[in-house]
């Protein structure tokens, strides 16, 4: 993807929404194509109990970006 065309996918999420990323090794692992979204997702509970970025988010939608999703 290019950086042209995930501006113009942010472009249509709502612009106060909150973006993260899918991260599987803590932001240590090799460079990788952002393949996932943007899409909206539902902080659960179940995210916000994980230790993560999500604590006090539980029931936020946030724009999410990632890659990995073959």
């Amino acid at each position: 993807m290019k950086n042209k065309d995930l501006i113009q996918l942010l472009l249509m999420q709502d612009p106060e929404q909150e973006c993260m990323i899918l991260d599987g090794n803590n932001g240590g692992g090799e460079p990788r194509e952002i393949n996932l979204g943007p899409v909206n997702h539902l902080i659960t509970p179940s995210n916000a109990d994980n230790g993560c970025d999500c604590e006090g988010k539980s029931g936020l939608t946030v724009t999410i970006i990632g890659y990995g999703c073959y």
